[in-house]
């Protein structure tokens, strides 16, 4: 059976190193026969969240922009990649605006007791890529916990994550072919349905 994959690449560097193996996995997505779909964040207008508390009552965001495109997308998919870089020891701020607009899915599910997703089809799971410059031994911690809960909240069981320290410049990747073949692991495991 074909997966709906959805890959979201949210480095501000359109060949950035987290998008490079990206890249990777929705190759691997398609030639295994699967839809996949590469969505550039930096594609979409994205404005930060208010903080207004709309949402809770409705669970419908006031801000009119590219999040509802990306919302249904989000709630539509089988498989999920999110490649994201760190920056000062947590997600991006492309990423964690991203996550932030997905308070109105936190209200209708917590809030609003309404269902996010069509329960029939496969089990929903996600692959985290990330790229850091530092070789601190936590820095990844808090954007995994990010990405974990948002996960979460969307119902996608969090599969693995594909971390990198040490990789700064843009295409320091490069010089790792071991992690192009985690990825290649991780994302062939990730769409085993």
């Amino acid at each position: 059976m074909a997966l709906s994959v959805l890959g979201i690449a949210c480095s501000p560097r359109r060949n950035g190193n987290t998008t490079r193996l990206l890249l990777e996995s929705i190759k691997d997505a398609h030639t295994e026969g699967h839809q996949a779909e590469l969505i550039y964040l930096t594609d979409l207008k994205i404005n930060p969240c208010q903080g207004c508390g709309a949402c809770s009552t409705k669970g419908i965001c006031v801000i009119r922009d590219d999040i509802l495109i990306l919302q249904d997308k989000l709630v539509n998919c089988n498989r999920l990649i999110i490649a994201a870089p760190i920056y000062f020891m947590g997600i991006n701020s492309q990423t964690k605006t991203m996550i932030d607009r997905m308070q109105t899915f936190w209200a209708r599910k917590y809030l609003l007791n309404q269902t996010l997703v069509k329960p029939a089809g496969p089990e929903r799971r996600g692959l985290f890529i990330s790229t850091a410059g530092t070789m601190l031994p936590n820095v990844f911690e808090c954007a995994e916990r990010s990405i974990k809960t948002f996960f979460h909240m969307l119902d996608i069981q969090y599969s693995k994550a594909c971390l990198y320290s040490g990789i700064d410049q843009a295409g320091d990747i490069e010089k790792s072919p071991e992690a192009f073949l985690e990825v290649h692991r991780a994302t062939r495991s990730l769409l085993i349905s």
